[in-house]
């Protein structure tokens, strides 16, 4: 069990990085959705993040551990599937973990995790050793795959940033992301705990079958003893 991991994917979850889902009226016509597959593959990483390195005494060293994300497809009503490789932090574990969230109400239809992290692992042994469940969840729930990109976006991020007393370094404490004049989403985080090194909107993921968007919001967390620090992701809906 990952204690500090699932603490901060809570504090992601109440914080604000976040991957921003809307809608956008963009007036053309949209693809016709083909059948959901009998059988699924395994999905690709969608990098969001870049990697970086620091050096002490002429060594090299990550400064990012990155939270690998592989979105596996949409529904024609607003269901985004995507599998999660949560990074590890000197545990000595593999974790991962899959979830189908439905874009109209920000919530998880579905998600599932091992109930014990193994040792190692990939993420295609973990799709061969759980296919019959995660192939039946994306049958349900109408998932067709097909492949994703990252595109730009006019949506804008405004961010505070305040000293923390717990790590002595600056934090974010109010984010607001806004869309022309509306503002989509807003939250104060002044927890003492706070560890939200920074946020930015990585791009824009499109619905090939409607005129739904997600834009995405990468998020930096200081590492558990200090670098490397830990890209992650979330999620927060937005418009009508």
């Amino acid at each position: 069990m990952k204690t500090f991991k699932t603490i901060s994917l809570a504090l992601c979850l109440i914080a604000g990085s976040a991957i921003f889902f809307g809608c956008k009226n963009a007036g053309g016509a949209k693809e016709q959705a083909p059948s959901v597959p009998d059988h699924y593959s395994v999905p690709q990483e969608l990098q969001y993040a870049e990697p970086e390195t620091y050096q002490v005494d002429d060594q090299t060293y990550p400064l990012y551990l990155i939270d690998k994300f592989y979105p596996v497809g949409w529904s024609t009503d607003g269901k985004l599937a995507y599998m999660e490789e949560p990074a590890d932090e000197a545990v000595g574990a593999y974790f991962f973990q899959f979830h189908i969230l439905d874009l109209n109400t920000g919530k998880d239809v579905f998600t599932w995790k091992p109930e014990e992290d193994p040792e190692d692992g990939n993420l295609a042994q973990m799709f061969e050793a759980n296919k019959e469940l995660f192939e039946g969840k994306l049958k349900e729930n109408g998932i067709i795959p097909q492949e994703f990109k990252l595109e730009e976006t006019n949506v804008k991020m405004d961010k505070t940033m305040a000293e923390s007393s717990f790590l002595g370094v600056d934090v974010v404490k109010n984010v607001k992301i806004t869309g022309g004049e509306t503002v989509i989403y807003e939250n104060l985080n002044d927890d003492e705990y706070n560890v939200n090194l920074d946020q930015s909107i990585a791009g824009v993921l499109k619905c090939p079958y409607n005129d739904m968007e997600a834009v995405m919001v990468k998020s930096i967390h200081r590492g558990y003893e200090g670098p490397p620090h830990v890209y992650s992701f979330y999620f927060v809906k937005a418009g009508k």
